[in-house]
């Protein structure tokens, strides 16, 4: 096979948003102009890493097609249901000297083939890609469009079946205002350092050569009914019981703002408690609120992530197992902060560009 055809092959498999992509470099940035051919191709020849966005919001042209957005890049009257994707993938990080991940490489390949044998008793193929940086990405190719909410609910499933520990699923979100949200580097990137990364592998870690991964992935993709069936298996919100209070209630510093002093003395209200609400939802959600209101009002994100430390330990519980705080605790909340006063600085509410 030609590298023509290996490229238009590859841009079939993988294609999303059209009119953005990922420059998905170690510095990663949206760029706004329509897909080609000519951007995978140089993905494949490694002269340009490339990063796709997997929400496409009507395909069809039901409403206003994908590059009806008005002001602020945002599709006037918006219809959750037409948000759609040709693909999804779960992502599972590697530990690191810079980064915590979800295990060592080891682990985070088995991870990834648990999670993909959960797939295949749902009679969902899908293939593992070691990734960039040692961890995992599990794709899975439906064999049409398929609805967002669908294929991150069968996503979410399979992680809570398999019970391993994981970064996020993509499509991150089932609907959003506008485009892009969040993308995902590509496989196969032509001047990869590593030869046996950023490849789709076996089971033993074995890559496979591209052209006989992109024939059994277009040759086995998932039926649509077969991921709603999964997508049902989600289970449904929890309410968990509200942590009492761990300290005496508190006076806010001084230096704060009336909305962020309430929610530092006063803590969530009760909704934030429901357990598998979604991305910027519940507890997780709360926190970056506070850390994006504290960036609105001025404080510096080193004053920030303190106050975000004493409020899980008071209130919200989110970095704790069994009763006492995760080992990270304060680099996730140290995360959570830096992603809020990043978005802050772009304007981009709740959306990541993935690295």
């Amino acid at each position: 096979m030609t590298g023509s055809d290996l490229s238009s092959w590859f841009h079939t498999t993988f294609h999303g948003f059209p009119h953005a992509w990922g420059e998905s470099g170690d510095n990663p940035i949206t760029i706004w102009e329509d897909l080609t051919l000519a951007h995978f191709r140089r993905h494949l020849d490694g002269k340009a890493p490339l990063g796709i966005y997997p929400m496409v919001y009507d395909p069809t042209n039901k409403h206003v097609g994908p590059r009806g957005w008005g002001e602020n890049r945002r599709y006037p009257d918006m219809q959750p249901e037409l948000w759609v994707c040709s693909w999804g993938c779960i992502d599972i990080d590697a530990q690191s000297d810079h980064h915590k991940g979800q295990g060592t490489e080891d682990e985070v390949a088995d991870y990834a083939f648990s999670l993909s044998t959960v797939l295949a008793a749902q009679n969902i193929p899908s293939w593992v890609e070691r990734t960039r940086s040692g961890g995992a990405h599990v794709w899975v190719f439906p064999d049409t469009w398929c609805s967002t909410a669908d294929m991150r609910r069968c996503l979410q499933a399979t992680e809570q079946i398999a019970g391993v520990p994981t970064d996020s699923p993509f499509p991150k979100s089932e609907s959003l205002p506008g485009p892009p949200g969040n993308f995902v580097r590509l496989p196969y990137y032509g001047d990869r350092p590593h030869q046996d990364r950023q490849v789709i592998i076996k089971e033993d870690g074995t890559p496979i050569p591209l052209e006989n991964f992109l024939h059994d992935a277009n040759a086995n993709r998932a039926k649509i009914a077969d991921i709603k069936a999964a997508a049902l298996l989600k289970a449904t919100p929890q309410r968990i019981e509200r942590r009492p209070l761990s300290h005496e209630s508190r006076d806010a510093p001084t230096e704060m703002k009336p909305n962020l002093k309430e929610m530092f003395e006063h803590g969530p209200p009760q909704s934030v408690f429901v357990e598998n609400q979604g991305a910027g939802k519940g507890r997780h959600g709360w926190l970056y609120k506070f850390a994006a209101f504290a960036c609105r009002d001025g404080h510096p994100v080193g004053m920030v992530v303190p106050w975000l430390l004493d409020l899980d330990n008071r209130f919200t519980h989110k970095f704790y197992n069994n009763g006492k705080p995760q080992h990270d605790q304060l680099y996730q909340l140290q995360k959570l902060a830096e992603k809020a006063f990043q978005d802050a600085e772009t304007h981009t509410p709740r959306a990541r560009l993935y690295r």
